[in-house]
């Protein structure tokens, strides 16, 4: 199970992007910016033993949340799904 409580926070992501692992499932949580949207929450997650930067964008699975303390639990509720 991810938890992600006392580990990061929206401070954190405005400067950098996390990464992190439970099991098989490979995760990144990053701040994404548009003109349209403003701030957004994107988690990404795929399997495998690769780092994100060696896993083709096919083999990854994006979702955005809003770039808030709730957002970020949502975001964190939702890789929890995915395990």
């Amino acid at each position: 199970m991810i938890d992600l409580t006392g580990t990061m926070g929206i401070p954190l992501l405005k400067k950098s992007r996390f990464t992190g692992s439970s099991g098989p499932l490979r995760y990144v949580l990053e701040k994404r910016s548009s003109e349209e949207e403003g701030d957004r929450l994107a988690a990404v997650f795929w399997t495998g033993e690769k780092c994100s930067d060696a896993t083709p964008e096919e083999d990854k699975t994006t979702e955005l949340f809003p770039f808030t303390e709730e957002g970020l639990r949502e975001a964190q509720a939702w890789l929890n799904r995915q395990l």
